[in-house]
């Protein structure tokens, strides 16, 4: 399975085009790639390629986003799109990159936390209420 990787290392774009091995060598349990998410090739990709290749993995059920990067010109987790021929994988956010498809996230949680605590469920009275 060929996979477009654009990754970001020491400032640096680099656009990689790498064929994972037989899904049945991997080590997985798994007969073919379908069905595979974009996490687990990366994770194959670390494990058979690059030892220091960066990437982000939490939940694995698409619910936390820290997997979240540019694949196929969409941002989307990593951990719940399945592999498909020709792929194409980038971080999600190309400026905000600090490793491979690793992007700064403290700025998007910071960005979440100030619009959560804008957002009271109990309004605040108006002076005009009183």
């Amino acid at each position: 399975m060929l996979i477009h990787l654009t990754l970001y290392r020491d400032g640096a774009e680099r656009t990689l085009d790498l064929t994972l091995p037989p899904a049945a060598e991997a080590g997985l349990g798994l007969s073919d790639w379908s069905g595979a998410s974009v996490s687990t090739a990366l994770q194959v990709l670390q494990r058979t390629l690059d030892p220091q290749l960066g990437y982000a993995l939490s939940c694995r059920r698409g619910l936390c986003k820290v997997c979240a990067m540019r694949i196929d010109g969409e941002v989307q987790t990593a951990c719940t799109v399945p592999l498909h021929e020709g792929i194409r994988i980038a971080p999600a956010k190309p400026s905000l990159a600090l490793l491979d498809t690793v992007v700064e996230l403290s700025l998007v949680r910071s960005a979440r936390i100030a619009s959560s605590n804008s957002t009271s469920l109990i309004p605040e009275p108006s002076p005009h209420d009183a």
